[in-house]
């Protein structure tokens, strides 16, 4: 009998395990049907059911897997931290020494989030004629985002594999898995965007939802538009990449001036609703509309804009951010986060920020005292740890515990956006010295607000010193360090930037944060085939479709079927 794949494994319909993040009623979108009611030929009756499936797709992002790959795939490969801890895996992740067994190349919590997604698409509509409650509207809004989802997976699938299957049909048996084959990483992405565009105008328009938990926890237009300008930043990258090797590499100034065009419209979004909120308040414009911090001299490094925006959650700036609650804080979310990042000094994680990265702050930055916090310790050594989604607020003190972790998990945010704009301005082939000073304006906007005394900004940058298109993508890439630091995004800009300079020169310093084994992994980083994962190895084994990444394939010691 043909075994199950991992990527369906555990999703098949009678095996819906889940965990009760956001339920409130029977009716709420995260309600889940219960795994011993959930039978083929008595399913798909009513509008509950609908969105009990999904929101276990939602929910499977929120799973410790999935959480934690978000983080170790995009940031633990990076300079951003170290892995201090005798965790093999890790370590060997950190230190190129990836085979295929190890379990960080496991996608399939990930093709699991697809899967429900694909039955949400394929069996709502038969809900119209069952369940008189579930309207038209209902069907649009939950297949549209459904058809999101499906892109947002694949897309972290091939930016982390980059020669994936595309997993465009469910699966509910043995019988109905395909051997999918692989495509080109830009087939999937055009694949990634013709979900994203069905999805678009299928959503819910954002603020539309009466409880914020909605409009920034599921799937809206501004959220389609967020990873819209993201995908269109990574086809650009591959068409450069792949120029000259593939009729496939178009012309990636055209896909830039669509990643401009995408963020304009989000951020005009986003800027409307700000308006439409405070038309009858008297209330101060900053650049962007962008949350300042308010000076507290009681409070020495404070930012406010930490508290709001990752404090509180769902700010003003916030697009899309998978929600959590303390009530439910023993769920996987919390767990995948506390795992690698730990819980302040009381409990720290598997990794620490070296001095490299923290040095990339001036002394004035507050979000080096919200994101991080050093601790002196006698016995161990001084180490800085990881606070930004354990500490409550800023500067770093009081910190969530595993018992009360409602920090939630942030995938897109205004600053994201305006950055990703900014790259796409310097970086298209037609870039002049108006889009090198419009880009520095974006980051200028976002450094100035995260220091001290903006009034009084301890060596502020000047445009002077970004009139060329290597300075002035050096000053958006280096930004994005510092905004985005530990959200999962790091190591994806590094193997962009590679992906656009077609080797990898510029990607080896990371591994200096190793001391003295640094050339030893620089030398195994040395081709653009080792920036992606290798396909796990039960994969390879239950799918003979399917090819191994080069630099992998040769390093297999193992061949026993497990």
């Amino acid at each position: 009998m043909k075994k199950v794949s991992k990527i369906y494994r555990k999703t098949v319909i009678a095996a819906t395990v889940v965990i009760g993040v956001l339920m409130s009623s029977c009716t709420d979108y995260l309600t889940i049907i219960p795994a011993d009611k959930v039978v083929e030929e008595n399913f798909w009756q009513t509008k509950d059911q609908v969105n009990g499936m999904l929101a276990t797709s939602y929910l499977k992002l929120l799973k410790t897997d999935a959480v934690e790959r978000m983080i170790v795939w995009g940031d633990l490969r990076s300079d951003n931290m170290i892995n201090p801890s005798n965790k093999l895996e890790l370590k060997n992740l950190v230190e190129a020494n990836i085979t295929d067994e190890n379990k960080y190349s496991n996608w399939s919590i990930f093709y699991e989030a697809i899967n429900y997604a694909n039955l949400v698409i394929e069996s709502a509509p038969v809900v119209l004629e069952r369940d008189p409650d579930f309207t038209e509207g209902d069907l649009q809004v939950v297949t549209g985002e459904m058809y999101a989802m499906r892109a947002l997976c694949h897309f972290y699938l091939v930016r982390t594999f980059r020669d994936i299957p595309l997993a465009m049909k469910s699966a509910k048996n043995d019988s109905e898995i395909p051997d999918y084959v692989q495509v080109h990483p830009l087939v999937a992405l055009d694949s990634i965007m013709a979900d994203l565009n069905r999805a678009e105008n299928m959503v819910m328009k954002s603020g539309a939802y009466q409880r914020d938990d909605y409009n920034f926890g599921r799937i809206t237009r501004n959220a389609v538009l967020a990873m819209k300008a993201d995908v269109n930043l990574w086809r650009a990258a591959f068409a450069t990449y792949y120029q000259g090797k593939t009729d496939l590499a178009k012309n990636p100034q055209g896909y830039y001036d669509e990643c401009i065009k995408d963020c304009d419209k989000l951020l005009k979004n986003m800027d409307d609703a700000i308006e439409e909120e405070n038309k009858n308040k008297p209330v101060m414009k900053y650049p962007y509309n962008l949350i300042q911090n308010e000076v507290n001299p009681n409070i020495p490094r404070q930012s406010t804009a930490y508290n709001k925006i990752f404090g509180s959650g769902n700010s003003s700036e916030s697009i899309f951010e998978l929600q959590i609650t303390g009530t439910n804080a023993t769920n996987g979310y919390a767990k995948g986060i506390y795992n690698i990042y730990g819980i302040g000094k009381e409990s720290p994680g598997l990794a620490i920020v070296p001095q490299t990265f923290l040095d990339s702050y001036q002394s004035d930055d507050l979000r080096k005292y919200s994101y991080t916090s050093y601790v002196p310790n006698a016995e161990s050594g001084s180490n800085t740890y990881i606070v930004k989604y354990s500490a409550k607020s800023s500067p770093a003190s009081d910190y969530r515990k595993s018992d009360d972790f409602d920090a939630n998990w942030i995938i897109y945010r205004r600053t994201d956006v305006m950055l990703m704009k900014a790259e796409a301005l310097v970086t298209r082939e037609s870039a002049d010295e108006d889009d090198f000073l419009e880009a520095f304006n974006i980051v200028n906007a976002i450094n100035t607000r995260s220091r001290e005394d903006t009034t009084n900004i301890n060596q502020p940058m000047k445009f002077d010193s970004y009139k060329t298109k290597e300075n002035a993508m050096k000053l958006v890439r280096d930004e994005r360090k510092r905004e985005l630091s530990f959200e999962g995004k790091r190591w994806y800009d590094l193997v962009r930037q590679a992906l656009i300079e077609k080797k990898v020169d510029n990607i080896l310093f990371v591994a200096d944060k190793l001391g003295t084994i640094a050339e030893v992994v620089k030398t195994k980083m040395s081709t653009i085939d080792a920036l992606f994962m290798p396909i796990y190895i039960d994969e390879i084994r239950y799918n003979k479709n399917l090819k191994q990444n080069p630099a992998f394939e040769d390093k297999n010691s193992s061949t026993e079927m497990n």
